[in-house]
């Protein structure tokens, strides 16, 4: 059975891409024996963590959360289009997406091994902040983790140029309104998405190490552009969570995902929603 939970009326459902092999090594301000006592333990700094998407449907239409890293990473990812399948969707059936920022493994699943769109009837919904950052032209000067990436979304965003949606803070549409968080990418964004007096938030990589991150949200990871932006979105996101009670759905937390943030003293925890 496909993990879900309820917000007001929508059912969000929650759907793999696999898991994403990562290491220790990219964290920052933390001694590594502390990391290794929080993850859990690692085989020599190495880890893998969880790549989830999420569902609803509203208005007749099919919404996707993000839309995973295809074949382009890692043999462990990839899996969404044939999970989304074996859930009773249709790649060809989703009519929106909304991505939280453009990394490999949030955007490299928008397109086959080829560059053809997994997803032929979607509309793009994306910060326009990010969407410029990623699909503006080389300078020459950037690092090169940047110009590769924004190389790669040339392929990712191509065949939905003319269904791409560029939003801005404090717009809405199907209930989907963009709150600016960024750091970990220049237009980083939560969503957050309302059903009645009722919401939830879709907060991409504002954590990426759950285990680390939540309960110790200054610390900061090597491929987060700008660290102090990330940490302070981190805690404003975290704060506005915790004091509203409000579920999150979380790219890169304990699958499926879905929970609450809880304080604990002067720092925050999550608690599985159900």
């Amino acid at each position: 059975m496909t993990p879900s939970f309820k917000v007001g009326d929508l059912e969000i459902e929650g759907y793999s891409d696999g898991l994403l092999k990562t290491s220790l090594d990219l964290v920052v301000d933390m001694e590594r024996g502390r990391s290794e006592a929080l993850v859990g333990g690692t085989d020599n700094g190495w880890l893998f963590i969880p790549v989830n998407n999420f569902t609803f449907q509203r208005d007749g239409k099919t919404i996707l959360i993000d839309a995973g890293a295809g074949n382009t990473m890692q043999p462990t990812l990839g899996k969404l289009p044939e999970n989304l399948r074996a859930g009773g969707i249709d790649p060809g059936s989703v009519n929106t997406i909304v991505l939280t920022h453009i990394h490999p493994d949030h955007a490299n699943g928008l397109v086959d091994d080829i560059g053809e769109a997994v997803y032929p009837n979607a509309e793009i919904f994306v910060h326009a902040q990010e969407y410029d950052f990623w699909m503006a032209e080389p300078t020459g000067n950037e690092p090169a983790r940047v110009a590769a990436t924004r190389a790669r979304n040339k392929i990712n965003m191509k065949p939905y140029a003319e269904r791409t949606r560029r939003m801005r803070d404090g717009e809405e549409i199907l209930g989907c309104t963009p709150i600016m968080a960024a750091g970990h990418s220049p237009g980083h964004t939560c969503w957050r998405i309302m059903s009645g007096r009722e919401s939830f938030l879709a907060w991409g990589d504002l954590v990426h190490l759950s285990a680390i991150q939540i309960s110790h949200p200054d610390t900061a990871m090597t491929y987060d552009l700008d660290q102090e932006m990330a940490r302070r979105s981190r805690r404003r996101i975290l704060d506005m969570v915790a004091n509203e009670r409000i579920v999150v759905a979380g790219a890169h937390v304990s699958a499926p995902g879905f929970g609450y943030v809880v304080r604990k003293g002067a720092s925050y925890a999550f608690e599985p929603a159900g």
